[in-house]
Order: C-alpha cells, then sequence, then structure tokens
C-alpha cells in the first residue's frame, strides 16, 4: 500500500510541474465526466419507459 501511496505521488507532483500533461489530465477528467452524465442522462431517461 505504501509504495502505491508513493507512486501517486511521484505521479501527482510530475503532473503538477507538467503545464502540458496537466491540461491533458484535465480534459481527459472533463472527458470522462461528460460521459458519466450522458449515461446517467439515458439510464435515466430509460427508467422513465418503465412507469
Amino acid at each position: 500500500m505504501k509504495n502505491e501511496e508513493e507512486q501517486m505521488k511521484y505521479i501527482a507532483e510530475k503532473v503538477l510541474q507538467d503545464q502540458i500533461l496537466l491540461r491533458k489530465l484535465c480534459d481527459r477528467i472533463y472527458e470522462l465526466m461528460n460521459e458519466e452524465v450522458r449515461n446517467q442522462q439515458e439510464r435515466k431517461s430509460s427508467y422513465r419507459g418503465y412507469n
């Protein structure tokens, strides 16, 4: 567990030092969040059809 935490800390430090990498990470997180919202909306609309 400690090794995993150290790896995450190392990666976080690298990302914070590299503006391009940070931007890519932020863009990817944004994409994933948008995809999740769309998926939730689809599930919500499909449940309405069962009522």
